[in-house]
């Protein structure tokens, strides 16, 4: 039988504001998987101290977790962001106890079925979801024998990686032609990152929420680039990728990649001009 949670759901979207529980390693909401159902949950509270009772377990695991307040206002875009991100569950928190809901049951999925493929927004939810994973436990400052799962986890971000397309933020040179023409000719600067000893690493980025994080004031266009291409759009000196720079950010080295390649599609290494 059917439960009825209209009720609930009205009540949410009445709040003036709600708790999401983030994780200090990755800048994203924590994400965890249910053992008995297998749904990939975020966790939203009434309250500050709702949040720190729930954390305290994951502290003693050296999982650094924060609250984040979300206003009423943001509530729509909040909800509709954790579709790039994988999740399909909330998991919500009051003083009486906790209640779930089905992501959809509260936010309906975007459906872009009917754009042409060339308009449909890019979005990587199942690289953004095995990300998160891997970066809370791989970021745990514990002995890597004490990281759980962590053989699998970096098993399947590796699978993701190579199956995704990625946004590359480029500045657009000046001149007369059209912006399409000047990404088709290569008439752009891509922008660079340095880390804490100066290795030269290019932005890349899962989704377009994740490049608006970087791309403030918009001076960036989007170029889409496959995985098996990125070798060819790295510039002078660069060590490789820092993808999604403001929320995840893993290192993607040139190695890595070029390793990948090797691994799952050694046809697109040998056409990439590696040898």
């Amino acid at each position: 039988m059917a439960i009825d949670k209209s009720f609930f759901i009205k009540s949410i979207q009445r709040k003036s504001e709600l708790i999401v529980a983030y994780c200090g390693y990755t800048n994203m909401p924590f994400v965890q998987c249910d053992p008995d159902t297998f749904n990939d949950q975020v966790w939203i509270f009434d309250t500050e101290e709702l949040l720190q009772e729930f954390a305290k377990p994951f502290t003693e695991k050296k999982i650094l977790l924060r609250g984040i307040k979300y206003l009423n206002k943001d509530f729509l875009g909040f909800f509709s962001l954790l579709y790039t991100i994988g999740v399909n569950e909330l998991i919500f928190v009051n003083q009486a106890g906790r209640q779930s809901l089905e992501l959809e049951e509260l936010v309906k999925k975007p459906d872009y079925s009917e754009l042409p493929a060339e308009k449909r927004p890019i979005f990587n939810p199942q690289l953004q979801l095995t990300g998160l994973y891997f970066m809370q436990e791989m970021s745990r400052p514990v002995p890597i024998e004490e990281k759980s799962g962590l053989q699998d986890l970096e098993e399947e971000l590796a699978v993701n990686l190579v199956k995704s397309r990625y946004i590359l933020p480029v500045e657009l040179l000046p001149g007369p032609e059209s912006d399409a023409d000047k990404l088709k000719n290569r008439k752009y600067r891509i922008p660079i990152l340095k880390n804490k000893n100066g290795d030269i690493l290019q932005p890349l980025f899962t989704d377009m929420p994740e490049l608006s994080k970087f791309n403030k004031g918009n001076p960036f266009k989007a170029l889409v680039i496959p995985f098996g291409q990125l070798s060819r759009i790295l510039v002078k000196d660069s060590k490789g990728f820092v993808l999604n720079p403001a929320g995840f950010h893993i290192a993607m080295p040139k190695e890595l990649i070029e390793g990948l390649l090797k691994r799952f599609r050694p046809e697109e290494r040998q056409q990439s001009g590696e040898t």
